[in-house]
Protein backbone atom coordinates (compact mmCIF):
# COMPACT_ATOMS: atom_id res chain seq x y z
CA UNK A 1 0.00 0.00 0.00
CA UNK A 2 1.05 3.51 -0.95
CA UNK A 3 1.26 6.27 1.84
CA UNK A 4 -1.37 8.89 1.06
CA UNK A 5 -1.21 12.51 2.93
CA UNK A 6 -4.11 14.51 3.48
CA UNK A 7 -5.45 17.27 5.86
CA UNK A 8 -6.46 16.01 9.17
CA UNK A 9 -10.43 15.91 9.89
CA UNK A 10 -11.08 17.10 13.04
CA UNK A 11 -11.97 13.29 14.29
CA UNK A 12 -8.30 12.92 13.42
CA UNK A 13 -7.17 16.14 15.56
CA UNK A 14 -6.46 14.15 18.72
CA UNK A 15 -4.78 11.01 17.43
CA UNK A 16 -2.13 13.11 14.90
CA UNK A 17 -1.75 15.68 18.10
CA UNK A 18 -0.89 12.75 20.02
CA UNK A 19 1.62 11.76 17.87
CA UNK A 20 3.29 14.99 17.33
CA UNK A 21 3.58 15.43 21.07
CA UNK A 22 4.58 11.71 21.61
CA UNK A 23 7.97 12.44 23.26
CA UNK A 24 7.05 15.81 25.52
CA UNK A 25 7.93 15.09 29.15
CA UNK A 26 4.51 13.31 30.28
CA UNK A 27 3.90 16.33 32.79
CA UNK A 28 3.44 18.70 30.55
CA UNK A 29 2.13 16.42 27.56
CA UNK A 30 -1.47 17.00 28.30
CA UNK A 31 -1.30 20.47 28.19
CA UNK A 32 0.63 20.92 24.60
CA UNK A 33 -2.06 18.77 23.39
CA UNK A 34 -5.21 20.56 24.70
CA UNK A 35 -3.39 23.94 23.47
CA UNK A 36 -2.51 22.95 19.99
CA UNK A 37 -5.86 21.91 19.27
CA UNK A 38 -7.23 24.95 20.61
CA UNK A 39 -5.13 27.01 18.42
CA UNK A 40 -6.01 24.31 15.56
CA UNK A 41 -9.96 24.87 16.12
CA UNK A 42 -9.83 28.40 16.76
CA UNK A 43 -8.49 29.03 12.80
CA UNK A 44 -11.08 29.55 10.95
CA UNK A 45 -9.04 30.62 7.52
CA UNK A 46 -7.41 27.05 7.08
CA UNK A 47 -4.45 28.86 7.67
CA UNK A 48 -3.43 26.92 10.55
CA UNK A 49 -3.11 22.92 8.73
CA UNK A 50 -2.73 19.72 10.40
CA UNK A 51 -1.55 16.90 7.94
CA UNK A 52 -1.95 13.31 8.51
CA UNK A 53 0.32 10.11 6.48
CA UNK A 54 -1.48 6.69 6.47
CA UNK A 55 -0.64 3.53 4.45
CA UNK A 56 -3.67 1.39 5.13
CA UNK A 57 -5.42 3.18 7.30
CA UNK A 58 -2.60 3.13 9.86
CA UNK A 59 -1.10 6.62 11.37
CA UNK A 60 2.31 6.91 10.39
CA UNK A 61 3.13 10.56 10.48
CA UNK A 62 1.72 14.07 11.04
CA UNK A 63 2.81 17.50 10.03
CA UNK A 64 1.94 21.29 10.72
CA UNK A 65 2.03 23.70 7.65
CA UNK A 66 1.32 27.34 9.18
CA UNK A 67 0.43 30.30 6.53
CA UNK A 68 1.37 33.46 8.89
CA UNK A 69 0.49 36.34 6.55
CA UNK A 70 -0.41 36.47 3.05
CA UNK A 71 3.38 35.77 2.19
CA UNK A 72 5.10 33.39 4.53
CA UNK A 73 4.61 30.36 5.45
CA UNK A 74 5.85 28.04 8.25
CA UNK A 75 6.09 24.15 8.53
CA UNK A 76 7.16 21.74 11.38
CA UNK A 77 9.35 19.07 10.24
CA UNK A 78 7.55 15.53 9.95
CA UNK A 79 6.75 13.73 13.05
CA UNK A 80 7.49 10.11 12.13
CA UNK A 81 9.86 7.30 12.26
CA UNK A 82 9.89 6.51 8.72
CA UNK A 83 11.82 8.40 5.93
CA UNK A 84 9.34 7.40 2.82
CA UNK A 85 6.33 9.01 5.50
CA UNK A 86 8.91 12.02 5.86
CA UNK A 87 9.20 12.59 2.22
CA UNK A 88 5.37 12.06 1.49
CA UNK A 89 4.41 15.10 4.18
CA UNK A 90 7.42 17.58 2.94
CA UNK A 91 6.35 16.67 -0.95
CA UNK A 92 2.65 17.79 0.16
CA UNK A 93 3.47 20.99 2.16
CA UNK A 94 6.11 22.04 -1.07
CA UNK A 95 2.66 21.35 -3.20
CA UNK A 96 0.37 23.61 -0.74
CA UNK A 97 3.12 26.18 -0.73
CA UNK A 98 3.68 26.10 -4.49
CA UNK A 99 -0.43 26.52 -4.94
CA UNK A 100 -0.60 29.25 -2.18
CA UNK A 101 0.54 33.45 -3.03
CA UNK A 102 2.92 33.10 -0.23
CA UNK A 103 6.89 33.96 -0.89
CA UNK A 104 8.92 31.66 0.79
CA UNK A 105 7.84 28.28 3.31
CA UNK A 106 10.05 27.77 5.52
CA UNK A 107 11.79 26.17 8.83
CA UNK A 108 14.44 26.70 11.47
CA UNK A 109 16.48 23.45 12.85
CA UNK A 110 19.39 22.58 14.75
CA UNK A 111 22.34 23.05 12.96
CA UNK A 112 23.59 19.40 13.51
CA UNK A 113 20.07 17.78 12.93
CA UNK A 114 21.71 16.72 9.64
CA UNK A 115 19.81 13.48 8.60
CA UNK A 116 16.73 15.47 8.91
CA UNK A 117 18.51 18.87 6.91
CA UNK A 118 19.28 16.35 4.30
CA UNK A 119 15.92 15.04 3.72
CA UNK A 120 14.42 18.44 3.44
CA UNK A 121 16.96 19.13 0.64
CA UNK A 122 15.89 16.14 -1.30
CA UNK A 123 11.96 17.06 -0.64
CA UNK A 124 12.27 20.83 -1.90
CA UNK A 125 13.49 22.46 0.92
CA UNK A 126 17.51 23.45 0.21
CA UNK A 127 19.55 25.03 3.09
CA UNK A 128 19.29 28.96 2.88
CA UNK A 129 20.97 29.92 5.77
CA UNK A 130 22.07 30.02 9.36
CA UNK A 131 20.29 32.59 11.78
CA UNK A 132 22.17 33.87 14.01
CA UNK A 133 20.39 34.36 17.49
CA UNK A 134 21.56 37.98 20.18
CA UNK A 135 19.76 39.12 23.22
CA UNK A 136 20.43 42.39 25.01
CA UNK A 137 19.85 42.31 28.38
CA UNK A 138 18.84 46.04 28.85
CA UNK A 139 21.85 46.76 31.10
CA UNK A 140 24.15 49.83 30.03
CA UNK A 141 21.91 51.44 27.57
CA UNK A 142 23.45 54.91 26.79
CA UNK A 143 20.82 57.17 27.27
CA UNK A 144 22.06 59.91 24.29
CA UNK A 145 23.50 59.47 20.96
CA UNK A 146 23.82 60.34 17.42
CA UNK A 147 20.22 60.67 16.80
CA UNK A 148 19.85 63.53 19.46
CA UNK A 149 23.54 64.81 18.46
CA UNK A 150 22.93 65.14 15.19
CA UNK A 151 18.70 66.34 15.63
CA UNK A 152 17.43 63.07 13.23
CA UNK A 153 13.81 63.03 13.81
CA UNK A 154 11.58 59.55 14.73
CA UNK A 155 8.40 58.90 12.49
CA UNK A 156 6.50 56.47 13.54
CA UNK A 157 4.54 54.34 11.23
CA UNK A 158 0.98 55.38 10.01
CA UNK A 159 -0.75 53.36 7.61
CA UNK A 160 -2.52 56.15 6.38
CA UNK A 161 0.16 59.11 5.74
CA UNK A 162 3.13 57.46 5.55
CA UNK A 163 3.26 53.83 4.65
CA UNK A 164 4.44 54.45 0.79
CA UNK A 165 8.04 56.05 2.55
CA UNK A 166 8.25 52.94 4.56
CA UNK A 167 8.10 50.80 1.76
CA UNK A 168 10.42 52.62 -0.16
CA UNK A 169 13.08 53.03 2.34
CA UNK A 170 12.07 48.76 2.84
CA UNK A 171 13.16 48.80 -1.00
CA UNK A 172 16.22 50.81 -0.80
CA UNK A 173 17.80 48.85 2.69
CA UNK A 174 17.01 45.76 0.56
CA UNK A 175 19.78 46.72 -1.71
CA UNK A 176 22.86 44.83 -1.33
CA UNK A 177 22.02 43.79 2.33
CA UNK A 178 24.21 41.16 3.56
CA UNK A 179 21.24 39.56 5.94
CA UNK A 180 19.70 36.75 4.04
CA UNK A 181 20.20 38.19 0.40
CA UNK A 182 18.11 35.72 -1.32
CA UNK A 183 15.19 37.02 0.16
CA UNK A 184 15.35 40.19 -1.70
CA UNK A 185 15.31 38.46 -4.89
CA UNK A 186 12.04 36.12 -3.79
CA UNK A 187 9.18 38.80 -2.34
CA UNK A 188 8.24 42.71 -2.90
CA UNK A 189 8.46 45.45 -0.12
CA UNK A 190 5.19 45.41 0.41
CA UNK A 191 5.56 41.19 0.86
CA UNK A 192 8.20 42.12 3.42
CA UNK A 193 6.22 44.59 5.58
CA UNK A 194 2.76 42.16 5.87
CA UNK A 195 5.42 39.68 7.23
CA UNK A 196 6.98 41.83 9.62
CA UNK A 197 3.68 42.44 10.79
CA UNK A 198 3.25 39.27 11.63
CA UNK A 199 6.04 38.65 14.05
CA UNK A 200 5.24 39.25 17.54
CA UNK A 201 2.30 40.77 19.06
CA UNK A 202 2.12 44.23 18.72
CA UNK A 203 1.70 44.67 14.91
CA UNK A 204 2.76 48.23 13.77
CA UNK A 205 2.69 49.81 16.86
CA UNK A 206 6.88 50.28 17.28
CA UNK A 207 7.55 50.84 13.33
CA UNK A 208 9.88 53.98 13.04
CA UNK A 209 11.61 55.72 9.94
CA UNK A 210 14.30 58.23 10.73
CA UNK A 211 14.83 61.52 8.57
CA UNK A 212 17.37 64.27 8.32
CA UNK A 213 17.02 67.70 6.90
CA UNK A 214 13.99 65.79 5.04
CA UNK A 215 16.12 62.74 4.03
CA UNK A 216 15.18 59.18 4.51
CA UNK A 217 17.82 56.91 6.35
CA UNK A 218 16.59 54.13 7.46
CA UNK A 219 13.67 52.44 9.49
CA UNK A 220 13.60 50.28 12.55
CA UNK A 221 10.73 47.73 13.23
CA UNK A 222 10.33 46.55 16.51
CA UNK A 223 7.49 43.82 18.29
CA UNK A 224 6.52 43.23 21.62
CA UNK A 225 6.31 39.48 22.88
CA UNK A 226 4.24 40.11 26.11
CA UNK A 227 4.21 36.42 26.85
CA UNK A 228 7.88 37.09 27.73
CA UNK A 229 8.72 40.77 28.58
CA UNK A 230 10.40 41.86 25.42
CA UNK A 231 10.34 42.94 22.31
CA UNK A 232 12.44 42.20 19.18
CA UNK A 233 14.40 44.17 16.27
CA UNK A 234 11.90 42.45 13.36
CA UNK A 235 14.16 44.60 10.99
CA UNK A 236 16.41 47.46 11.13
CA UNK A 237 18.02 48.73 8.33
CA UNK A 238 20.38 51.71 6.36
CA UNK A 239 19.56 53.41 3.03
CA UNK A 240 22.71 52.21 0.67
CA UNK A 241 23.72 55.33 0.07
CA UNK A 242 23.53 56.49 4.27
CA UNK A 243 26.06 53.63 5.08
CA UNK A 244 29.34 53.79 7.45
CA UNK A 245 27.93 56.80 9.10
CA UNK A 246 27.33 55.14 12.12
CA UNK A 247 22.87 55.50 11.76
CA UNK A 248 22.67 51.37 12.08
CA UNK A 249 24.41 51.70 15.84
CA UNK A 250 22.08 54.63 16.32
CA UNK A 251 18.98 52.66 15.50
CA UNK A 252 19.22 49.86 17.66
CA UNK A 253 20.26 52.19 20.51
CA UNK A 254 16.78 53.63 19.98
CA UNK A 255 15.29 50.63 19.83
CA UNK A 256 16.94 49.69 22.87
CA UNK A 257 15.55 52.83 25.07
CA UNK A 258 12.33 52.12 24.12
CA UNK A 259 12.31 48.75 24.80
CA UNK A 260 13.95 49.81 28.22
CA UNK A 261 11.62 52.63 28.49
CA UNK A 262 8.85 49.83 28.49
CA UNK A 263 10.01 48.20 31.13
CA UNK A 264 11.18 45.24 28.82
CA UNK A 265 13.57 42.44 30.55
CA UNK A 266 15.04 41.86 26.79
CA UNK A 267 15.80 42.64 23.34
CA UNK A 268 16.29 39.99 20.70
CA UNK A 269 17.08 39.97 17.46
CA UNK A 270 17.86 37.47 14.78
CA UNK A 271 20.85 38.00 11.73
CA UNK A 272 22.42 36.34 9.01
CA UNK A 273 25.48 34.37 10.25
CA UNK A 274 27.12 35.93 7.39
CA UNK A 275 26.38 39.28 8.13
CA UNK A 276 29.53 40.23 9.74
CA UNK A 277 29.13 43.91 9.26
CA UNK A 278 25.51 43.77 11.16
CA UNK A 279 26.90 41.56 13.69
CA UNK A 280 29.85 44.17 15.19
CA UNK A 281 27.07 46.88 15.40
CA UNK A 282 25.12 44.41 17.40
CA UNK A 283 27.89 43.07 19.35
CA UNK A 284 29.21 47.01 19.85
CA UNK A 285 25.64 47.54 20.91
CA UNK A 286 26.25 45.08 24.09
CA UNK A 287 23.95 42.33 22.37
CA UNK A 288 24.48 38.83 23.38
CA UNK A 289 24.88 35.84 20.96
CA UNK A 290 22.11 32.83 22.20
CA UNK A 291 22.35 30.12 19.28
CA UNK A 292 21.97 29.38 15.94
CA UNK A 293 19.45 27.74 13.62
CA UNK A 294 19.71 26.55 10.44
CA UNK A 295 16.88 27.69 7.89
CA UNK A 296 15.62 25.43 4.93
CA UNK A 297 13.19 27.35 2.85
CA UNK A 298 11.19 26.68 -0.54
CA UNK A 299 11.74 30.32 -2.39
CA UNK A 300 9.39 31.99 -4.96
CA UNK A 301 11.81 30.99 -7.55
CA UNK A 302 10.98 27.48 -7.12
CA UNK A 303 7.32 27.84 -7.02
CA UNK A 304 4.90 27.06 -10.23
CA UNK A 305 3.16 29.93 -11.99
CA UNK A 306 -0.10 29.43 -11.03
CA UNK A 307 -0.90 31.25 -7.57
CA UNK A 308 -3.83 30.97 -6.55
CA UNK A 309 -5.40 32.54 -2.95
CA UNK A 310 -4.44 30.50 0.31
CA UNK A 311 -8.19 28.79 1.36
Amino acid sequence: MSITVSQASPEEWPEASALIFNDAAEVDQDRQIREFLETIKADQNGHKQLLVARENETLLGAGVLIFTDAATAFFWPPFTSRTDCASALLQEMAARIDQSEVSIGQALLEPGQLNLRRLLTQNGFPHLTNLLFMRHPLTNVPGQGLLETEHIQCVPFDEQTNRPRFLKMLDQTHRFSFDCPALNHCRTAEESLESHRSSGDSDQKHWYLFQHDNTDLGVLLLSEHRADQLWEVVYMGVAPEQRGKGYGAAFIQFGLQQALEHHQSALMLAVDHKNSYAIKIYEDSGFIRQNTLSVHARMRSQFSEKKPKIH
